[in-house]
């Protein structure tokens, strides 16, 4: 069960510089009626700040108004800094308390006078709102509709499928079924996410696998090559081997010493061919010489050597 326990308010909208507050924490019901003492009194109701009273209330516990109004606009338009709303209420014998405000932002909230540690931006706190959220078993949606009635909030039959479906959960405290809907849905999401993944290393281990396969079979076709030409080779040495087996090495020791007798006489032979052709050709050389020879004499013979003496001496003269 939630207690409030007192609200203050500084510079929230028609509210100033000047802290004003409202004590909850009675036995019996509170009643705010206000007068408007600007319109008169005598029972005049309207603009007493009853409706800032609800907005500081949403302000506090959700950061938002119930109405479409900004939030900069909740600032007091006179001062335009330094807002800041308080509330203090009980749940469950446990006392909470939660300061907020803009300009500067500011979100601390306490339990048991004990201030909670905060990991995110000062005064946008989601982990502190949530926290507060689960404390009061509600959201803002659940305020406006059913805590804070009021002309600014739609009907409950206006309102989509989905919204009134989450109003009813709260209502009726079964939002841990939603909340459970959407950690399967991200569990669903992540494990979506996972088979992929998952996909994509057996596609990756697939191609890997069908170039070792790949790989393997060029080596297979290079090993049936490599054994064709292997056995082809030995093949071919057997053979030669069986060829040289059949040689009768004596026949050959002794065809190779016939062999070297007859190169030996052979290149005798041949020797004194190239004798004999050289002594013919120096006799035929030397006839021709001679016959040269005979020729010259034979012309020197046919000379009168007086007569050309004689024919000599008087060209002298």
């Amino acid at each position: 069960m939630i207690t409030l326990k007192n609200i203050t308010l500084r510079n929230f909208l028609s509210i100033g510089q000047v802290t004003q507050a409202v004590n909850f924490d009675k036995q019996d019901l509170t009643l705010i009626l206000g007068e408007n003492l600007d319109l008169g009194g005598d029972g005049a109701r309207n603009g007493t700040g009853k409706t800032t009273l609800i907005q500081g209330l949403s302000y506090a516990l959700f950061g938002i108004p119930i109405n479409s109004i900004r939030k900069d606009n909740l600032v007091n338009r006179t001062n335009g800094k330094a807002m800041m709303v308080t509330l203090e209420f009980t749940a469950n014998g446990i006392d909470y308390k939660i300061e907020r405000g803009r300009k500067p932002n500011i979100l601390k909230f306490y339990v048991n006078n004990t201030l909670q540690k905060q990991d995110d931006a000062q005064g946008e706190n989601k982990e502190t709102q949530a926290a507060i959220e689960k404390v009061i078993h509600m959201g803002s949606d659940m305020f406006k509709h059913i805590v804070a009635l009021n002309t600014y909030s739609d009907p409950f039959l206006a309102l989509k499928n989905n919204e009134q479906r989450e109003i009813i959960e709260q209502l009726l405290g079964i939002t841990l079924l939603s909340e459970k809907a959407e950690i399967i849905k991200g569990m669903l999401k992540d494990t979506k996410d996972s088979i992929q993944q998952e996909e994509f290393k057996v596609k990756a281990v697939e191609e890997a696998n069908k170039r070792v396969k790949e790989q393997i079979d060029s080596l297979k076709r290079r090993q049936v090559l490599w054994q064709k030409k292997h056995e082809s080779d030995l093949n071919y040495l057997v053979a030669q081997y069986d060829e040289l087996a059949e040689i009768d090495i004596e026949a050959e020791l002794l065809a190779h010493k016939d062999l070297l007798v007859w190169n030996s006489q052979k290149t005798q032979v041949d020797t004194h061919n190239r004798l004999l052709a050289f002594q013919t050709a120096w006799q035929e050389q030397k006839e021709k010489e001679i016959q040269t020879l005979l020729n010259s004499a034979a012309k020197l013979d046919g000379i009168d050597i007086n007569q050309k003496t004689h024919s000599r001496s008087c060209y002298v003269e």
